[in-house]
């Protein structure tokens, strides 16, 4: 059968391999396609789209949005959105902006806290990627101050710790209308990761037109239950393993959660539409 794993993260935003290292990774996996969906970004997309053109493995153009309802931290995920769409990039422009000055934020109150950080080290680990906690806790292991990157997102960086600086970010329907706009397929990433799971039934009234299924940290009553949902209200089942490779985010290798093949091609009928999808 042929699988797709669509959710993966790169060096554009908090990955640990270039676009073009993770699309030899995926077809060295056996996969038929991939998703690169980078946090706030698509500066990553060219150069996965060339080298899965060269290898014969389809790569879907996509990313990770984070959103804000509430104290709720909610990602959308956007595929085959006309990424080079002016708008759009000018919004994601003012959200790294935004991140930029998070992160100044967070090293001024390491720097209180006696752990100082040159900020030109930090965009230095981030290599051409969005500047990101993860590089944060990297340059907090290379001086010496923590062990390893999850020490530094638990010892000063995770919600609730001494060096945490909440970011701005934008309403779940806001995150919608943009993939939307673009010509984009909205999806509900990681849903058994929200704590109110009333959320997901206003996230589909919102107009999201699939849900991730298939994700490593989802146990089988969630994938029965969003499956069922998915079959309810017509919306695209879609999976993916969130690789990283980086910070603690997400542990899992690339195809740890996929999905068939015939996935990807119910997003690409999706797109460019205002309504749900089909499952």
């Amino acid at each position: 059968m042929m699988l797709a794993d669509l959710h993966i993260h790169t060096t554009a935003s908090d990955g640990a391999l270039a676009p073009a290292a993770v699309v030899r990774l995926a077809q060295s996996k056996g996969l038929a396609a991939l998703a690169v969906t980078d946090h706030d970004t698509t500066a990553g997309l060219e150069e996965a789209l060339s080298t899965g053109n060269m290898l014969t493995i389809t790569v879907v153009p996509g990313i990770e949005l984070s959103t804000q309802f509430a104290d709720t931290e909610i990602h959308i995920l956007g595929y085959f959105l006309d990424f080079r769409n002016e708008p759009l990039q000018n919004r994601l422009a003012d959200l790294r902006a935004d991140r930029v000055n998070r992160n100044k934020k967070i090293l001024k109150k390491l720097r209180d806290l006696g752990y100082k950080l040159d900020w030109e080290r930090v965009l230095a680990l981030a290599g051409e990627g969005s500047v990101g906690r993860p590089h944060i806790a990297l340059a907090l292991k290379e001086k010496g101050y923590v062990a390893t990157v999850e020490e530094g997102f638990q010892k000063f960086l995770n919600r609730g710790a001494p060096a945490f600086v909440p970011r701005k970010k934008l309403h779940p329907q806001e995150g919608i209308d943009l993939i939307k706009a673009t010509g984009g397929v909205a999806v509900l990433a990681h849903p058994g990761l929200l704590g109110d799971q009333r959320l997901v039934k206003e996230l589909i009234l919102a107009g999201i037109q699939g849900i991730e299924v298939y994700y490593p940290l989802h146990s089988e009553d969630d994938k029965r239950n969003y499956l069922s949902l998915c079959k309810t209200y017509k919306l695209i089942a879609t999976g993916g393993s969130d690789f990283h490779g980086i910070g603690t985010e997400s542990k899992a290798e690339i195809g740890a959660a996929v999905v068939p093949y015939h996935a990807v091609k119910a997003l690409e009928k999706a797109k460019g539409g205002v309504g749900n999808g089909a499952s």
